[in-house]
């Protein structure tokens, strides 16, 4: 008879109680063998929300140090916009230099605390990020974001989501023996694997940060929601520096697009002309009818022979206006053979409207893709 389960085994049981808290904290009181497992669980991915879970949490890693070895996400959020709510955030940096082992950073909702009196350890701790997200953040100054990004030097995926700042620039130092922001050296940039960036984050944060360094980025998915017609030229030179790195692609551009040849002849257009190993392109937010002529500008340079789907998403605002979009030059670009085996995916979101009809739509674009049709790849989708 075995007395005593490999430690293995145990490991494995307590991994099937992964999102169980109450069995968790049981196994965590049962013996000593137990503790490591049970504890990697239970605090592998913390949340804060407002000033009482970090008071909590500090007391915490004050009372049982080690906990801080097992803690490998840290989210923290704040639903109250006052000064005593700021009072705690100021404290995040020292919080995320005790978890030596933290890989992910999520702030929500919070009007974030400036690097300048961080110390030393806390600007080491973002150095070991692989993952930050920033929701809802709002910084004083675009030197600020600078900062936060610059010392999270070895992230591999970044997200904002409605990101904004006060200013620009603003004189300010990491410590005192710092140079002012705006004259920082420029730093490699990071090994990012994955970007997403929303509508409400500027552009800026590319221009002025990742691009200035970047000759060529190893990102291999790139998420982008910009609507604003400024943000294009920023996103060509995103795109050319990614390059044949990149492999998945999902973006809204700007529906302020003229829509007539001579206007788009004479505008910036995005290219996908250097990102060759694209395997899933989708473009979303397009209205019809409405400014939707470079789509096809944007898949007529495609040059990816192994792009296994192309999506396109669009609100058709009325059941007459459905032959508006360019279906012929997108049917003649799929109908080349170097997309013989990609699937096009077509969603159509008909407008609340009474007269508004989803199988006549429906037919209608079936009728407009004889190319994509005869080759058996389209996947077409009208509600």
């Amino acid at each position: 008879m075995v007395r005593k389960l490999p430690q293995e085994l145990v490991d494995q049981a307590i991994d099937h109680l992964w999102n169980d808290r109450d069995s968790l904290s049981a196994c965590s009181l049962a013996c000593q063998a137990w503790l490591p497992s049970a504890r990697t669980h239970l605090f592998r991915d913390q949340r804060l929300t407002g000033a009482k879970d970090c008071a909590r949490f500090e007391a915490l890693l004050e009372s049982a140090s080690a906990i801080a070895h097992y803690v490998q996400k840290l989210s923290i959020s704040e639903p109250m916009s006052t000064a005593y709510a700021q009072n705690w955030v100021n404290r995040v940096p020292a919080l995320v230099a005790q978890l030596h082992r933290l890989t992910t950073l999520e702030l929500v909702g919070l009007h974030y605390v400036s690097l300048q009196k961080s110390s030393p350890e806390a600007l080491e701790a973002l150095s070991r990020l692989t993952g930050l997200v920033l929701a809802d953040v709002y910084f004083d100054s675009f030197a600020d974001v600078h900062a936060l990004l610059s010392a999270a030097c070895n992230v591999r995926e970044l997200c904002f989501y409605r990101v904004s700042w006060l200013c620009f620039y603003r004189v300010s130092w990491v410590n005192p023996s710092c140079a002012p922001y705006g004259s920082l050296p420029l730093k490699a940039p990071p090994p990012l694997r994955r970007l997403v960036i929303d509508s409400w984050a500027s552009s800026e944060m590319v221009s002025e940060w990742l691009l200035p360094s970047a000759e060529h980025l190893d990102v291999r998915t790139l998420m982008i929601r910009w609507r604003e017609r400024e943000s294009i030229d920023t996103l060509n030179g995103l795109l050319r520096a990614c390059g044949p790195a990149l492999e998945r692609v999902y973006m809204e551009l700007p529906t302020t697009m003229e829509a007539h040849v001579g206007a788009i002849e004479s505008q910036e257009l995005p290219s996908l002309y250097h990102n060759v190993n694209l395997r899933a392109l989708e473009i979303d937010g397009l209205v019809v009818p409405g400014c939707v002529a470079w789509t096809s500008a944007l898949l007529a340079e495609l040059r990816a022979p192994h792009l296994e789907t192309l999506s396109v998403s669009m609100l058709v605002l009325n059941t007459s206006s459905v032959s508006s979009f360019d279906w012929a030059t997108l049917d003649s670009i799929l109908s080349r053979p170097i997309f013989a085996h990609t699937t096009f995916n077509v969603n159509i979101n008909l407008a609340l409207h009474s007269s508004n009809n989803p199988r006549v739509v429906k037919e209608a674009v079936l009728g407009l893709l004889p190319g994509v049709v005869e080759r058996g790849k389209l996947c077409l989708r009208c509600t």
